[in-house]
Formats: C-alpha cells, sequence, structure tokens
C-alpha cells in the first residue's frame, strides 16, 4: 500500500504591479519578519529612552569670566 505524503508547505508571496503589468515590488515572509523585528526593536528603545531620567536643567545661566574676549572681537 501507497502512503500519502503530508501537504508540501508552500510559502506566500505578494506581488504588486503597475498599470502596464511591470512588477513594482514583491513581498515575501522574510519581509514581514524584518519589519516586526525592527518595530519590535523600536518599541523597545522607545519605552526605554522614555523610562531613563533626564538631566535637570540649569537654573540660571553661568556668566562668562571677566577676561572673555570674543575670539574674533574687532575693535
Amino acid at each position: 500500500m501507497h502512503k500519502l505524503s503530508p501537504p508540501a508547505q508552500e510559502g506566500w508571496a505578494i506581488h504588486i504591479y503597475s498599470r502596464d503589468r511591470n512588477l513594482l515590488c514583491s513581498l515575501e515572509p522574510s519581509h514581514l519578519w524584518a519589519f516586526a523585528a525592527g518595530a519590535a526593536l523600536g518599541l523597545l528603545v522607545a519605552v526605554i529612552g522614555y523610562n531613563l531620567p533626564s538631566a535637570p536643567l540649569p537654573t540660571a545661566p553661568v556668566p562668562p569670566p571677566a577676561d572673555f574676549t570674543a575670539p574674533l572681537q574687532i575693535d
């Protein structure tokens, strides 16, 4: 008796064509995985960056030293 083989695992692809039937782009499963990995990494970086403590802002500007002269001062 002949045993039936399991069905072949065929992948999927989305092809996008222009009006004159030229192939514009093709999306495959690896594109989806790369997009998902990039979105997850971007979300992780955004959450970590949002939760980082920020440095305190200075309350008053620091005046320049008394002997300060501009580097290109014209007299």
